[in-house]
């Protein structure tokens, strides 16, 4: 079987809009194609998320991958960067008030920048990741995702309770 080669796409071969009443966008691939319900994908979420991302049909088909979005037209990225914040939204924990085992899993109960959250967390060291000196990722059961960008500028408190996982 033989598989296509993946085409890369410069900022200016690429046009987004959103018809009213759509969940998705439409991305027009200039002088190739367009793709009426278009996901976009970060390749490199965490180290490089402006730059190398995947283009896909709405059943996930990979068409093109962008280079980067310095030089998108003003509109198509504010457009990609929206969909792009939907799909990637990470909170930031800033502090710990509890951390539980419980049924064996860890229940935190965090605040972050969008207020107080509860979630539970499986098997720690599959769904936990130092991403950079003391900067984590984690995954929670739900399938949400936390981030600590930090975790020596925490409180004493949130550093000692992160002490009984780490």
């Amino acid at each position: 079987m033989h598989s296509k080669p993946i085409r890369y796409v410069e900022p200016s071969e690429v046009k987004a809009s959103r018809p009213a009443g759509s969940a998705h966008l439409r991305l027009e691939l200039v002088g190739d194609q367009t793709i009426l319900s278009a996901r976009i994908k970060r390749a490199f979420p965490t180290s490089k998320p402006g730059e190398f991302l995947s283009i896909q049909t709405d059943d996930n088909k990979e068409v093109a991958i962008l280079k980067t979005v310095e030089g998108l037209e003003k509109d198509t990225r504010s457009l990609i960067e929206t969909e792009l914040d939907r799909r990637y939204f990470t909170p930031t924990i800033k502090k710990i008030f509890k951390l539980r085992q419980e049924a064996g899993m860890w229940r935190f109960l965090v605040d972050s920048q969008r207020g107080e959250a509860e979630f539970y967390v499986r098997n720690w060291r599959d769904n936990a990741f130092e991403i950079s000196p003391s900067r984590w990722l984690i995954h929670s059961v739900d399938g949400g995702r936390f981030e600590i960008r930090d975790l020596e500028a925490l409180d004493a408190q949130s550093r000692a309770l992160m002490d009984l996982l780490l």
